[in-house]
């Protein structure tokens, strides 16, 4: 019998729900890209005056599986650059896609939350002696309409006395804004330009064009082999969801920009994501869908996938007990969580406390 050929014929089978917060999760809001993001993109103070060489993923334990989907896009922990007052600051970080009234409030609530996690933690200490991050709000916006201006929290009151404003929280978010680029002079290292790159072309409309200029990018860049062939596929992992990329621009796009055994495992892994994905599956003499997405087994073992994957990227080997204990889990909510942990834990040993 003839093998399957694995070919993208139509992505609308499957998709994340909100594939621009996944990108974003996966890229510019995890510890080892945050750092030249923030730097190069944003407001030129958090290079003066916070750690960005540090970054490290921030616990997110504190929020339910509904919450974090609802409010929780990235969240990161440092210090001032002040080593005399060594006080922490937290990084809340939101994607947006189209301009938000709310988003103020929303980075409110994820503060006020992450606050209170923390002042339950430490014992619920008087006032005096418990010390609280200093919580920082950053919105990332590549959306096609006009967002322009600064983002207050009293905005949302716009008829508000004078009077009454001293009483009503106030605080600025920190507002990267990727319209503001142009292509040809993006800032930062090379893994950094590709990712806002993506972005802005899955937003005009040019991603699939340009797939090949981006990826060099992503080969250009410092990364060791493990997240350079990561980045790569999560790159086009985001253009088969945002932009209808086919199997054959794919595949010509690695082939043309990576090394031969790079390119390789790249494109196999890929392949192998697809089925799981639920995208459909072809031959030459047919068309055969395959549309996995409302199977459970294959959900899981897709989420499975995807936390082992991300796992041995950032930490290198994952114990024999971790793929057990991951492979008997049958809650595809609770496999959700643990790959957020997987995303931000910083050693094998706090993802292995997670899956307890």
């Amino acid at each position: 019998m003839e093998q399957p050929e694995i070919k993208i014929i139509n992505t609308s089978t499957w998709r994340p729900q909100n594939p621009h917060d996944r990108f974003c999760r996966q890229t510019i809001f995890r510890p080892e890209y945050a750092s030249d993001f923030l730097k190069s993109c944003g407001d030129p103070v958090l290079k003066n005056f916070i750690d960005l060489d540090h970054l490290l993923a921030a616990p997110t334990t504190h929020l339910s599986n509904d919450l974090r989907e609802v409010i929780m896009d990235g969240s990161l922990t440092t210090r001032l650059l002040d080593t005399q007052s060594l006080s922490e600051v937290l990084f809340h970080m939101e994607h947006k896609s189209r301009p938000s009234r709310t988003v103020a409030l929303q980075l409110l609530v994820k503060a006020g939350l992450s606050l209170h996690s923390r002042w339950l933690t430490s014992g619920r200490p008087e006032w005096g002696t418990f010390e609280p991050p200093i919580p920082l709000m950053v919105v990332v916006y590549n959306g096609a309409e006009d967002w322009e201006g600064e983002i207050w929290f009293h905005d949302m009151f716009p008829d508000l006395h004078v009077e009454l404003r001293p009483f009503v929280p106030q605080f600025r978010v920190f507002f990267i804004n990727l319209r503001r680029f142009k292509y040809g002079n993006l800032p930062g290292r090379p893994e950094t330009r590709a990712i806002v790159e993506s972005m802005m072309r899955t937003t005009d409309g040019t991603f699939v064009a340009n797939l090949s200029g981006v990826l060099q990018q992503v080969a250009e860049s410092d990364l060791d082999e493990y997240r350079r062939q990561d980045l790569g596929i999560t790159v086009a992992f985001y253009g088969i969801w945002t932009a209808q990329v086919t199997k054959e621009q794919i595949d010509k796009a690695i082939t043309d920009v990576f090394q031969r055994q790079e390119a390789i495992k790249m494109i196999e892994t890929i392949k192998h994501s697809t089925l799981l994905e639920g995208i459909e599956i072809g031959t030459s003499k047919g068309r055969m869908e395959g549309k996995l997405e409302g199977k459970l087994e294959g959900k899981l073992e897709e989420k499975v996938n995807d936390i082992l994957k991300t796992l041995r990227i950032r930490h290198k080997q994952v114990p024999d007990a971790i793929v057990a204990a991951l492979s008997r889990r049958t809650d595809l909510i609770a496999l959700e969580s643990l790959f957020e942990v997987a995303l931000q834990c910083n050693s094998i040993n706090e993802f292995a406390d997670a899956l307890k």
